[in-house]
């Protein structure tokens, strides 16, 4: 009896422990095989994997569990062995509303991973299991961090730490090149993912993650012009990090995720001068100059 009590609350532990909810699509269009038996299960699985584990340890209710969204698209397949892009998305809800306001999109392309179809995703600590575990395993941790960025100050640590051991593991442990430094992808890629975000040079970034959301979005109900003052504080203030390292991917990263939201944010009132927001967006997220125009003074 003993036994069966302690199985019980070892299983009870298990399932309330799953901190985050993703949706997983597997986009197998540009592939041309008739039997797709092996993209249901590679969906299945890959949404198990994520929404079976605890990426955190914490308790989260389901309304609070973490939402993310992962859309894979195949672009070839031979012999159990994948290509593919991997886009991740995750969104965070915004205090006093029904707003939900979009944290991370990023895409890591041409992903190599081995998966046969009945194959069962497992994550262990500290080792190695396969590409495809690795690379889940990484994103799940980095959005972790993040999404906790956006809630109490540089409180994603231990996330980071967690997603550079993968990376570390997953660098000896496979030949793929994409989890070394000198990726086709320049810094895109997810070494200098995670090193700059660990970094001290970053400082700025993690700062404008909790002011943007705490001390922005998170008060928009209540005084919306305060909000907006210190979104723009928030941002400006990623200028003296883009002067340290110009062309940041974090940067770059948060401008593709955000850029909408922000046109959306400062092209309605309350009013209030924005030609320092306006200079300081164009000097460090020239891409997007054409989005800046539309709250120009």
């Amino acid at each position: 009896m003993y036994k069966l009590v302690l199985l019980f609350l070892l299983f009870l532990n298990f399932v309330t422990a799953q901190d985050i909810f993703a949706n997983v699509i597997v986009n197998s269009d540009l592939v041309s095989q008739t039997n797709k038996s092996v993209f249901i299960n590679l969906e299945k699985e890959i949404t198990n994997f994520v929404n079976n584990n605890s990426w955190s340890g914490n308790y989260y209710s389901n309304n609070e569990k973490l939402k993310v969204n992962i859309l894979i698209n195949v672009l070839s397949l031979n012999n159990n062995k994948f290509l593919a892009n991997f886009e991740f998305q995750s969104t965070r809800p915004v205090f006093n509303s029904s707003f939900i306001t979009p944290v991370f999109n990023y895409v890591d392309k041409n992903v190599e991973f081995n998966f046969e179809e009945y194959e069962t995703l497992y994550f262990v600590e500290n080792q190695f299991q396969s590409n495809l575990v690795s690379l889940i395993s990484f994103y799940m941790f980095i959005i972790s961090g993040i999404d906790n960025d956006c809630f109490k100050l540089k409180s994603g640590d231990t996330y980071y730490d967690r997603a550079q051991e993968v990376l570390n593991l997953a660098s000896q442990g496979n030949s793929s090149r994409s989890w070394q430094p000198s990726s086709n992808d320049g810094r895109m890629n997810k070494f200098w993912l995670v090193e700059n975000i660990i970094s001290e040079n970053s400082l700025e970034f993690r700062n404008m993650l909790f002011n943007y959301h705490v001390n922005g979005l998170d008060i928009l109900s209540d005084n919306i012009l305060q909000a907006k003052l210190n979104i723009s504080e928030s941002i400006i203030d990623l200028e003296k990090m883009n002067r340290r390292t110009p062309n940041s991917n974090l940067i770059r990263i948060f401008f593709e995720t955000k850029s909408d939201e922000i046109k959306e944010i400062f092209s309605s009132g309350p009013q209030f001068d924005t030609s320092l927001l306006y200079s300081q967006l164009n000097r460090i997220a020239p891409f997007f100059s054409s989005k800046w125009k539309s709250f120009q003074n």
